[in-house]
């Protein structure tokens, strides 16, 4: 009975990990890794110290977590974007506006989590972290390229490889200048030249029967 209350008093019952995760990213996207310190992270996630360790692990397991947790929801939008187009044109706007949306959503938190914080965490397994997700995008651009390609909306020759590194690094370009806060409307067209150079059409719009 008595292990039981401790556990009852250690964790709120109400504790929810994903609305814990999101108040702990919201501290780290403000501060970074290294000033947020877990006196403020237990006040802002409403967690003692005990909790937190039970429930996500030491301060870089929880950060981990809300990386992994901020990629798979926020993060993600833009290559849903990418996907749920029909036209590689259009695909590749939603995917910029996407993540010009995103990065400039919060003016408190400008940026990405991703590419404008967790970057300058000198952490071995938050680089190792970054280093995965980044490749693991990059591959999932180029699959999609590669389907236009295969399609004929892109000609034979192009380099799907090529046009998804030029995507990724854009994706970095527009954050960075999201996080100095860059006004929604600069990195807007920043991102119509980004999807040019990526689809090499220059500044000219692509033929609507091409995408």
């Amino acid at each position: 009975m008595v292990e039981n209350n401790l556990r009852a008093r250690g964790r709120p019952r109400s504790f929810d990990a994903e609305v814990a995760l999101d108040s702990a990213a919201e501290l780290f996207w403000a501060h970074g890794y290294s000033a947020t310190s877990l006196d403020e992270l237990s006040a802002t996630m409403g967690m003692g110290r005990p909790s937190i360790y039970n429930a996500f692990g030491d301060k870089q397991e929880l950060f981990l977590r809300v990386l992994e947790r901020f990629r798979d929801t926020t993060a993600s939008a833009p290559l849903q974007a990418l996907e749920r187009e029909e036209l590689v044109g259009p695909a590749v706007d939603a995917f910029f506006e996407e993540v010009v949306a995103y990065t400039t959503a919060d003016r408190s938190h400008r940026g990405c989590l991703l590419g404008s914080v967790a970057i300058s965490s000198d952490l071995p397994a938050v680089q190792r972290f970054l280093r995965t997700n980044l490749r693991t995008t990059e591959t999932q651009i180029a699959k999609r390229l590669a389907t236009a390609v295969d399609a004929g909306q892109l000609p034979a020759d192009y380099s799907a490889s090529a046009g998804a590194r030029r995507m990724v690094n854009s994706m970095l370009a527009l954050g960075t200048r999201a996080r100095l806060g860059t006004p929604r409307r600069e990195l807007l067209s920043d991102a119509t030249q980004a999807t040019n150079a990526v689809l090499g059409r220059g500044d000219r719009p692509c033929p609507a029967a091409t995408g």
